[in-house]
């Protein structure tokens, strides 16, 4: 036991209703088990994550949202009447990117970055697919990419296979 350390659980490669191949969520909306932003942070939070990296395919839509209901639930916590189940979470704004020649690249952020950053980088990367699909890919290449998201942040490769 040192002073300081801990060891934290971060799940680097999530998804939301933002991403296209999340069927079942894609399914649900308009019903009444469609996933909200608080349902989504809740369920890694029952999970007892520490940080999470939102990673949607090609697509920052939900990190803004996601980011602003966690204030939210915070509040509501610090006010004396947390959510059922709310924990602190650090959420990093991330993307899945789809590169040329086949390739996933997740672009982890700093957490005080937002949805406009993740836009930021897809635009400078040329992706013109579209957001929350696979459809495309990049103008650059996996190594203009690389050297884009080291500027700005982590670089993952998105698959291990």
């Amino acid at each position: 036991n040192y002073p300081g350390a801990r060891w934290w659980k971060f799940d680097f490669h999530t998804h939301t209703p933002a991403s296209a191949d999340t069927s079942a969520w894609q399914n649900a909306k308009g019903t009444a088990d469609a996933v909200t932003p608080r349902r989504w942070l809740l369920k890694f939070m029952a999970a007892e994550i520490d940080c999470v990296a939102v990673t949607d395919h090609n697509s920052g839509e939900w990190i803004d949202m996601l980011k602003a209901e966690y204030d939210t639930m915070n509040a509501e916590a610090k006010a004396g009447a947390p959510p059922a189940g709310f924990r602190e979470l650090t959420i990093f704004p991330g993307v899945e990117i789809s590169v040329q020649g086949g390739y996933h690249i997740l672009a982890i952020l700093d957490p005080s970055q937002g949805t406009a950053a993740v836009n930021d980088i897809l635009s400078v990367l040329g992706y013109a697919g579209t957001k929350g699909d696979s459809d495309g890919v990049t103008r650059s290449s996996l190594v203009e990419v690389i050297a884009t998201i080291v500027q700005q942040g982590v670089v993952i490769p998105a698959h291990a296979d």
